[in-house]
C-alpha cells in the first residue's frame, strides 16, 4: 500500500492479508475504513494514525476481491 499525503511525501507499507472471511466481510471493512476521519496502521513496535484530511490518494496493490459500490473496474493509468 502506499499513501500519498497532499504535501507530495509518500508511505510506503507492506503486510500480511487483514481479513480472510468472504468478499463481503472485505467490502464492508473497506467501507468503514473510508467512512472514519482517519487511517490506523500498527507498523512493527507503533501506531500511526493519519487524517484522511491529510491523503490525497491510496494506492493498495493487489487490488482486493471486493471493491466498493460504483469503482471503475479495469482501467489503465495513463501518464
Amino acid at each position: 500500500m502506499v499513501i500519498h499525503y497532499n504535501n507530495g511525501a509518500k508511505l510506503k507499507l507492506a503486510f500480511p492479508i487483514q481479513i480472510r472471511n468472504s468478499a463481503t466481510a472485505v467490502l464492508e471493512a473497506m467501507k468503514k475504513m473510508m467512512e472514519a476521519d482517519k487511517l490506523a496502521i500498527q507498523a512493527e513496535d507503533r501506531l500511526i494514525v493519519i487524517p484522511w484530511a491529510s491523503v490525497q490518494q491510496l494506492e493498495v496493490s493487489p487490488v482486493p476481491p471486493s471493491l466498493p459500490f460504483g469503482a471503475i473496474k479495469n482501467a489503465k493509468v495513463v501518464q
